[in-house]
């Protein structure tokens, strides 16, 4: 085929090329419709599925397909299976009880341990020693101590583990524990530990434990990046137990990660019976991985004599709920709150809702501060987030950009008594389509400590002045609109 015979043949099945993606982007819009997904969501999806077809398509497959439902109706099933399981092994009474019983002193507390009962299947309890863990050192020692003292079990669950020295220094603590007859199970994501390779995992396995994949990649190829297990639990013996923002891996510890710096974080280490509240969510997140139920028989002791003054309710949320728990706790605490909320986070994608309570709490004279990265890992969901600060600032939101490195805690301190702490981000992805756990505490040294710890990284911020953010560059503003614009995608 000469030139000239070639340029007009190219050009032909080009032209057919975008009249078949066309074709088929067109075809996937009455998916989009079906889904009953937020109206800005839904918008999004289509206008880049009518302008951006071959982009759009692609997206689409990989992120915007409705494949959650039946994972999530299963799941779902298989919850309410183990949830009937340690209820009977425990004999336990109805969750009300237990809030009836669960002294706090103000209308603002009880009314979110309320919410939290309603939208959850967990029980508040109080009773509980915390104890807050603000460095990687100290975290990565409670949970190599927790792990260390284990007489019966350890229940390990984290969304990602590195394959780097601080990843090998806590399998080399599971292994030891199996090695002395501890009953051992670790679960991982099966996206954010995609790079564990199978060697590391055998000598666990050897060892006696066992080791299990959260959406693994035969599940992941259906649905990639969605339907993520984004929890990070410890439970040793049925009584203590750590949670929070910590996963494994050497930049958490504090070590420098290339482009970003130092990472920031939160985690809580509990002692009494909350612990078995995560228990239980990790069972019913091993049974969805596995399909192989946990006899609870052993695995939830009676935790005897109060070990603290914490008053606390574990909330799980995830798609298989279809009650954004966190999403909704996060909005009661905001609009409950009289005095302060202070609000760290390191991706912040709000909802309307959110930003409505953000701003009319500021507008109450509630003295509302977010805690948001200067720099991030994650550079569309960073000027997404950025997009928003005109309106918050416009209604008197204090925002605070963290110049260190990257803050990864996600916490939330309201009137200096109701502390949150877990692995939620404040936007849709956490609040809809990951597996997420959040610890509500009532109980003022713990919300002392966090709001110290607020105040000290508060040092380390850059505030984002009114006047000046407006007359930022035109640059920025592109990237903020653009980043805005998919961020119901995100």
């Amino acid at each position: 085929m000469g030139w000239h015979e070639f340029f007009p043949a190219a050009e032909g099945a080009l032209r057919a090329l975008d009249i078949g993606l066309r074709v088929i982007a067109v075809c996937f819009v009455p998916l989009v419709l079906v889904r009953r997904k937020g109206p800005s969501s839904t918008a999004a999806w289509i206008l880049t599925l009518l302008f951006l077809p071959a982009l759009g398509s692609f997206l689409f497959l990989m992120f915007g397909r409705d494949r959650v439902r039946l994972p999530a109706k299963r799941k779902k099933e298989l919850d309410a299976l183990v949830r009937a399981q340690v209820a009977a092994a425990r004999n336990e009474p109805p969750p009300s009880e237990g809030l009836s019983r669960l002294a706090v002193d103000s209308d603002l507390e009880r009314g979110l341990f309320r919410v939290g009962q309603n939208l959850t299947h967990t029980r508040a309890t109080s009773g509980n020693a915390v104890e807050l863990l603000v460095e990687g050192g100290a975290t990565y020692d409670a949970i190599g101590a927790a792990i260390d003292s284990a007489r019966h079990h350890v229940h390990a669950q984290f969304y990602l583990i590195r394959n780097d020295a601080t990843g090998a220094w806590f399998r080399d603590r599971l292994v030891a524990a199996a090695e002395r007859g501890v009953t051992v199970r670790l679960l991982m994501d099966g996206y954010g530990s995609f790079a564990i390779p199978m060697a590391w995992e055998r000598p666990i396995a050897r060892a006696g434990g066992q080791v299990a994949r959260f959406s693994p990649l035969r599940d992941m190829l259906l649905q990639p990046v969605n339907l993520r297990n984004h929890r990070k639990i410890v439970v040793v013996d049925g009584t203590v137990a750590l949670t929070g923002g910590f996963n494994i891996g050497d930049e958490y510890r504090g070590g420098n990660m290339p482009g970003v710096g130092s990472w920031r974080d939160v985690h809580l280490r509990i002692e009494g019976p909350a612990a078995a509240e995560l228990q239980r969510v990790f069972f019913q997140d091993w049974a969805y991985a596995t399909r192989r139920p946990i006899d609870p028989a052993g695995y939830f002791p009676d935790p005897g004599a109060a070990r603290g003054e914490g008053r606390i309710a574990i909330i799980p949320s995830g798609p298989d709920t279809r009650t954004e728990a966190i999403h909704r706790l996060f909005f009661g605490a905001i609009v409950g709150a009289t005095k302060e909320v202070l609000v760290t986070t390191p991706y912040f994608v709000p909802d309307e809702a959110l930003m409505v309570a953000l701003e009319l709490a500021a507008m109450r004279g509630v003295r509302v501060r977010l805690l948001l990265p200067g720099h991030s890992n994650h550079q569309a969901t960073f000027h997404a987030g950025r997009s928003f600060y005109a309106d918050l600032l416009r209604a008197g939101v204090e925002i605070l950009e963290y110049e260190p490195g990257i803050v990864h805690a996600k916490t939330m301190v309201v009137d200096s008594r109701v502390s949150l702490v877990g692995s939620a981000n404040m936007d849709l992805r956490s609040f809809r389509l990951n597996f997420e756990v959040h610890t509500l505490v009532h109980d003022p040294a713990t919300a002392a400590k966090l709001r110290a710890t607020f105040e000290a990284d508060r040092e380390k911020c850059r505030r984002v002045d009114f006047d000046e953010w407006e007359s930022r560059g035109w640059s920025l503003r592109v990237k903020e609109g653009a980043a805005r614009l998919v961020s119901p995608l995100l």
